[in-house]
């Protein structure tokens, strides 16, 4: 189906590439290798709280590229929330802010926030109008055709030593990684930007940390620890500022545009 549509929109489609490449790097090549490269060094419960920043995020790339107006009460939610991914960074400890002692992993994981934020913002200004099935497709190969050389170059450097020692469980967590977190989430996030607006859907994204900690606790033995809580509730509480002020005024936009 995907195929077909490209093909019957070629033209289109072509018209569209640098966006359709940029769309496929941010999204489906930056991205990914930063998520991947956070949890080599970090939790995932790390990780899963700097991701719930991502609404923030959202919201301050649609000001720097399209000018969206930002109220004082949506940068306080900016501050607060910067500070509870601060505190998450650096373990709630000034001691290691002084020193500017940071895990590699936790800067992976803001540079992932950053580029799906761009990802997110362009797609819904830019794409969200074209026709979502083959978009996903395109996007796909964008990602694809700028992470091969990439993944050629790293592999030649390591001789390829990783093939030896396959095995099944690798598959099976490879399949699952390509199943639901590409394929399937990255289909279900494009089909909301086509129906709401960015801001809300990226609301959805501070249930993360949620279901990240319960699985890290349950099946990893990580632990839950102070810092996460304090700095959770700083980008829980910006996240809601952010998100309710800006639905306060689209509420009001579509009242005045009734009467």
């Amino acid at each position: 189906m995907s195929w077909k549509q490209i093909r019957v929109n070629k033209s289109l489609f072509a018209a569209k590439w640098p966006l359709i490449l940029l769309l496929g790097t941010t999204g489906y090549c930056l991205n990914s290798i930063s998520v991947y490269q956070a949890v080599r060094f970090t939790t995932t419960i790390n990780t899963s709280f700097i991701n719930a920043f991502n609404p923030i995020l959202i919201a301050f790339v649609g000001y720097i590229l399209h000018h969206e107006r930002v109220t004082r009460v949506q940068f306080l939610g900016f501050v607060l929330s910067l500070a509870g991914v601060l505190c998450i960074i650096f373990q709630g400890n000034l001691g290691l802010i002084i020193r500017l002692k940071i895990n590699p992993g936790d800067l992976f994981m803001v540079g992932s926030v950053i580029f799906w934020s761009i990802h997110t913002v362009l797609y819904k200004n830019k794409a969200s109008g074209l026709p979502e099935r083959p978009m996903f497709t395109l996007m796909m190969l964008g990602g694809l055709l700028i992470t091969l050389p990439m993944t050629l170059l790293e592999n030649r450097a390591y001789h390829w030593s990783w093939v030896s020692r396959i095995k099944t469980v690798h598959v099976l967590g490879i399949l699952s990684l390509n199943i639901f977190p590409s394929v399937l989430a990255y289909q279900f996030w494009n089909g909301a930007l086509k129906k709401i607006s960015a801001n809300r859907v990226g609301i959805f994204l501070y249930l993360i940390p949620l279901y990240t900690t319960a699985i890290s606790i349950l099946l990893f033995g990580e632990s839950l620890r102070l810092y996460h809580i304090l700095g959770g509730l700083l980008i829980f509480v910006g996240v809601l500022l952010v998100t309710s002020n800006g639905s306060e005024k689209n509420s009001e936009k579509v009242m005045l545009s009734q009467d």
